[in-house]
C-alpha cells in the first residue's frame, strides 16, 4: 500500500481541488484526509456473474463523482488510479483551460532514485469531466471494470469523438511509480475484452491516434502540430459501410462471450 498512501499524500496536499474516497456501500475503507462517499453498489461479480476480486465498474464510479461535484458546486470532476502521483499542474491544466474533459497519461518513474523513465502514452491514468457533458454523453460509455485492460484507450476516443476534449500526454503532469505487474486474465479481463470488441471502432481510432503521434515525435513536431492531430484524428467521419461491417463482429463477440459466461457459471455451480 505504500504507492497508493503516496498518492494519497499527493492529492490531499494540492490546492482547488476536494479529495473523495469511493467506496462500497458494504464494504467501507477509510483514508485520512478523504472525505469517504460509500455510495457504490455494482462490481465486477455482478456483471461477470462470477467471482473474483472485486472491483468497481467505471461509469458507476464517474457518475459518484459528478454528484459529489454538483453538491460541491465544481464544474469537474476527475478519477484516477489509485497508485498515480497527481500533481498541481494537472489540476491547472483543467481548470485553466475550459475543455469539456481531459484524458492525461502518466509520466514512470524509479521508485528508489525519483528519476523519470519515461510517457505512457498509450493509455490514460486519470479522466476528468465538465459534468454538464458527462451526463449528456454518459450512455455512450459502457460498463467497463477498472483495474481491467481496454477502457481507457475506448473512453478516451469518445471524449476527444464527441465533445471538446483534450489529451495530455507531453509533460506527465501525473505520476507512477514503476513496478512489476502481471497481465490481466480471468473473468473480469474477459468481460472487458468483450466490451472492447463491442467498442472495436474507437480502440481502432486511439491506435491510429497514437500510431500517428509516434511518427510526429519521431520528426521534433511541434506541440501545435500534435494538437491539430488530436482534433482530425477523432472526428473522421463514420461510413455506413463501415457500421455494417463492424456489426458481425460485434454479433460473434455478443454470442461467444455468452457461451462462456454460460460455461463458467455452470461450472462454477
Amino acid at each position: 500500500m505504500r504507492r497508493q498512501q503516496a498518492a494519497v499524500d499527493a492529492v490531499t496536499a494540492l490546492s482547488g481541488v476536494t479529495p473523495i474516497n469511493l467506496q462500497w456501500t458494504d464494504e467501507i475503507c477509510e483514508r485520512a484526509g478523504m472525505e469517504t462517499l460509500a455510495v457504490l453498489k455494482h462490481d465486477s461479480r455482478s456483471v461477470t456473474g462470477q467471482r473474483g476480486r472485486r472491483k468497481p465498474i467505471m461509469p458507476e464510479l464517474f457518475d459518484a463523482l459528478a454528484r459529489a461535484a454538483v453538491g460541491r458546486g465544481c464544474r469537474y470532476f476527475g478519477f484516477y488510479n489509485a497508485d498515480i502521483v497527481i500533481t498541481q499542474a494537472a489540476v491547472d491544466a483543467i481548470g485553466g483551460s475550459g475543455k469539456q474533459s481531459y484524458c492525461i497519461s502518466r509520466m514512470d518513474f524509479d521508485g528508489a532514485s525519483g528519476r523519470d523513465l519515461g510517457l505512457m502514452p498509450n493509455g490514460v491514468d486519470l479522466f476528468a469531466f465538465d459534468v454538464a457533458w458527462w451526463r449528456a454523453e454518459r450512455r455512450r460509455f459502457r460498463a467497463y471494470i477498472l483495474g481491467e485492460w481496454f477502457y481507457d484507450p475506448v473512453f478516451a476516443s469518445l471524449m476527444m469523438r464527441y465533445g471538446d476534449g483534450l489529451i495530455l500526454n507531453r509533460r506527465g503532469e501525473i505520476r507512477h511509480e514503476a513496478h512489476e505487474h502481471q497481465p490481466p486474465a480471468g473473468p473480469a479481463a474477459e468481460y472487458n475484452g468483450y466490451l472492447a470488441a463491442l467498442d472495436s471502432p474507437y480502440f481502432s481510432m486511439w491506435a491510429g491516434y497514437r500510431a500517428r503521434l509516434d511518427d510526429l515525435r519521431a520528426r521534433g513536431a511541434s506541440e501545435q502540430e500534435e494538437l491539430a492531430l488530436q482534433r482530425e484524428a477523432f472526428s473522421r467521419p463514420t461510413h455506413i459501410g463501415a457500421a455494417i461491417y463492424h456489426a458481425a463482429p460485434c454479433a460473434r463477440a455478443f454470442v461467444n462471450y455468452r457461451v462462456k459466461r454460460v460455461a463458467a457459471t455452470g461450472a462454477a455451480r
